[in-house]
């Protein structure tokens, strides 16, 4: 099994911050991501809990559902389909309001999966986990700086 985490400051309010990473529309800014939709829109908001966003990165496709919405606090999802060889047991990202005379956000992206195949599928879990690291570096890189 393998735990990430990952995390920046944003130079807005965590409302903002949130505002931003929960959109699903703008997933398709980030490096290799061709099209994102929702399958399914989410109980009371299209991108809260239930929704099912569709990210093609245009060799695969991977679903993910949201687990938890709190607005400007917590976003949780699990990816449901995807043709990587391993078990998402979930993400949560969490944006920490920082103290100071400017809004500022420390947003943490944590993550754990797990190979579906045990003994080979140990290095695979871990280059997928390596992989998804830097993606998610890469993605609150992108959001902070284009909210600034």
């Amino acid at each position: 099994m393998q735990k990430l985490h990952v995390a920046q400051t944003f130079a807005v309010d965590a409302a903002t911050a949130f505002d931003v990473v929960s959109d699903h529309a703008g997933y398709v800014s980030l490096p290799g991501v061709r099209h994102a939709w929702l399958r399914r829109a989410g109980d009371t908001h299209r991108d809260g809990v239930n929704a099912e966003r569709v990210l093609d990165l245009g060799v695969a496709r991977i679903v993910e559902r949201i687990t938890e919405y709190e607005p400007g606090s917590a976003l949780g999802y699990r990816i449901i389909a995807s043709p990587l060889p391993i078990v998402h047991h979930g993400a949560r990202l969490t944006f920490e309001p920082l103290d100071g005379s400017s809004p500022r956000t420390r947003v943490h992206w944590r993550s754990t999966l797990e190979a579906v195949t045990p003994i080979v599928g140990r290095g695979i879990e871990f280059a997928v986990a390596r992989q998804m690291a830097v993606a998610y570096r890469l993605a609150l890189m992108i959001w902070a700086r284009r909210l600034r």
